[in-house]
């Protein structure tokens, strides 16, 4: 895990309980910062400070390292990846990228110089998925969204959901994981989502559901973060074909939630059997659950 990471930083970290670790944010010539825990606090030789004074320092040399050990020393062979303003780790370590973005015909063919690094970490938190399974998929399978602002569990609890599902029901499970950090299957390492699931990488999830659909047999379908009318058509096509779906989506809440419009029209079409809002202050908390017709069913 963490692999890539600049010397300095890999000897920072043995000092930090790694469970608690959620993202590492690096920027050219700033105090590294980390989320330890749900709190940003600062990385310093022997670990979490308070003190700005005593943070690491990252360099711009440091974060080309990065980028070049995330890459395998190849960048032409992760330009989609880059494109799109990530790259993956070898354990699913999801990292974000900033910096010069490059147009070409009015379309993004590249990042330069970049200056800034959003290193999250995946965890495998066996039982994240436990309050939500019980709620909703202990008598079967139906229809899902998880929603919540960024960083607050929403992959933890996919991934934990997948394995509990498999682990009871059997069914053939395919995952859309677009950016290989739910499975984060790599060489020796692969985080346990059972035996019963597919894998699709690095693929847009109209060309994961179409392949799902006409040749890998799928009961359920499961995608990380829709993100507009597009992808929730997707989600529709794959339900209207027979296909349960879980997915998720960065909202602050319920409520953003149906403010969306492609959201709210998913709402009004009953397409989801349910609707689990994660808890902004805590990570993989669930704060409530609302059925298909916005009922409020847990956490009143």
């Amino acid at each position: 895990m963490l692999e890539f990471l600049a010397p300095p930083l890999r000897e920072a970290i043995r000092y930090v309980n790694v469970n608690l670790l959620y993202e590492l944010r690096l920027r050219a010539g700033c105090p590294v910062v980390c989320d330890l825990g749900g709190r940003y606090v600062f990385l310093g030789e022997h670990g979490a400070t308070e003190r700005k004074e005593d943070a690491l320092v990252c360099s711009y040399a440091e974060i080309g390292g990065m980028v070049d050990r995330l890459s395998e020393f190849s960048v032409y062979s992760v330009a989609e990846q880059m494109k799109q303003g990530f790259l993956t780790g070898a354990c699913g370590e999801r990292v974000g990228l900033a910096g010069a973005f490059v147009y070409e015909n009015g379309v993004p063919s590249a990042i330069r110089e970049i200056t800034s690094l959003n290193v999250r970490i995946p965890h495998e938190v066996k039982g994240a998925a436990a309050l939500l399974f019980s709620e909703r998929f202990s008598k079967g399978i139906e229809s899902c969204m998880i929603l919540s602002p960024p960083g607050r569990g929403k992959t933890t609890i996919l991934r934990d959901l997948i394995r509990l599902i498999a682990q009871k029901y059997r069914i053939n499970i395919l995952l859309d994981d677009e950016r290989n950090e739910i499975a984060a299957v790599y060489k020796d390492f692969s985080l346990d989502i059972g035996p019963f699931c597919d894998v699709l990488r690095y693929a847009c999830k109209r060309d994961a559901a179409a392949v799902a659909v006409r040749a890998m047999r799928p009961d359920l379908i499961v995608m990380d973060e829709l993100f507009g009318e597009e992808e929730v058509e997707v989600c529709a096509a794959c339900i209207r074909s027979g296909v349960r779906v879980i997915a998720s989506a960065h909202c602050a809440d319920f409520a953003g939630f149906c403010a969306v419009p492609a959201f709210a029209r998913a709402l009004r079409d009953r397409l989801f059997d349910s609707y689990t809002e994660l808890a902004a202050d805590g990570i993989g908390k669930v704060a409530h659950i609302y059925d298909a017709g916005a009922r409020c069913v847990y956490g009143a």
